[in-house]
């Protein structure tokens, strides 16, 4: 059997901007999917017959949540895979995004998926609703299955910047700019057991939230500043000048997306400043604190507090 496992990941400066190069600070986390693969080469010992896969996704329960039986075109002038039972009037979005991926990985790689039957398992270890990458994750998973460029595969089938394919596929943290400019780091700040993650209980579309972002008029000098408050954010001795940083990088996401800031929203009597990660208005944001921190989100009414040291790989 073969695995690839890859990391989540929480992007702490320069969302949406970083669609416009300006340079990010992406971190992993703990938690990520694996994807197993079975390869039945022989034509005796296929299940299904030739060149087919069958598909199944796990939650973080263990329950499946998704299958499908895929059949594979063995032609080498017209690799295609398609669901086994096609129903143009009942299409799945998961399946189309499957398809999506593995088309675009076969097209990479044109020896990727030929003359065998293949048996799929995808497992999470986090929530589908925690906003950790489920697509990107799956992404380079699938890249590093069919040896191809994940960065490739991702701009053919989900698009985006780019900074959560690096990520994942080195599993540490990165200072980002584009896929041709980034490079690993190393974020460990003194007070990062006063740094906590907590979950807003939904789940945000990264491509609306792009969408929006792109109808928007944006000025150089903010895509400037936001670099600069990344590059001074990683040098922070302190968690004062940290929540300094981020109080001014708040404000500079919320005059562009014409949104209030996370703390203004729903949570003014906070004393510690806190951001958005990732796309606003869902997933998980950073709240700088103290240990009576996870109180006070439980209090109201977000139960799920995670210290760096829980979330952070």
């Amino acid at each position: 059997m073969q695995s690839y496992f890859s990391h989540g990941k929480l992007l702490v400066t320069a969302e949406y901007v970083v669609l416009d190069n300006a340079l990010a600070l992406a971190i992993p986390t703990k938690y990520g999917q694996k994807l197993e693969v079975k390869v039945y080469p022989n034509a005796e010992d296929r299940p299904q017959g030739n060149n087919s896969l069958i598909w199944r996704s796990f939650d973080s329960d263990g329950n499946i949540w998704y299958y499908e039986e895929f059949v594979i075109n063995t032609s080498q002038t017209s690799r295609k895979i398609r669901p086994y039972s096609f129903d143009a009037c009942n299409l799945n979005p998961t399946t189309d995004r499957i398809v999506e991926i593995l088309s675009k990985a076969m097209e990479l790689n044109p020896d990727f998926l030929y003359n065998a039957d293949f048996e799929v398992k995808v497992s999470m270890d986090f929530p589908k609703s925690w906003g950790l990458g489920s697509s990107s994750t799956l992404i380079c998973n699938v890249a590093k299955w069919a040896g191809v460029d994940a960065f490739q595969l991702s701009d053919a089938s989900f698009g985006g910047s780019g900074y959560d394919i690096a990520v994942g596929m080195i599993g540490g943290d990165i200072l980002y700019r584009s896929p041709e400019m980034w490079e690993g780091y190393v974020f460990n700040p003194a007070f990062k057991d006063q740094l906590y993650f907590v979950h807003l209980n939904q789940k945000q579309n990264s491509r609306d939230g792009i969408k929006k972002y792109r109808s928007k008029e944006l000025q150089p000098k903010q895509i400037k500043r936001i670099s600069e408050i990344t590059e001074a954010l990683i040098a922070a001795k302190s968690l004062d000048k940290f929540q300094e940083l981020i109080n001014e990088h708040e404000q500079i996401i919320a005059s562009i997306v014409e949104m209030p800031t996370v703390k203004d929203r729903f949570f003014k009597d906070y004393p510690y400043a806190m951001k958005s990660l990732g796309a606003w208005g869902g997933d998980f944001i950073l709240a700088c604190g103290d240990k009576q921190t996870p109180q006070y989100f439980i209090d109201k009414g977000y139960p799920t507090v995670l210290s760096f040291k829980e979330l952070i790989k």
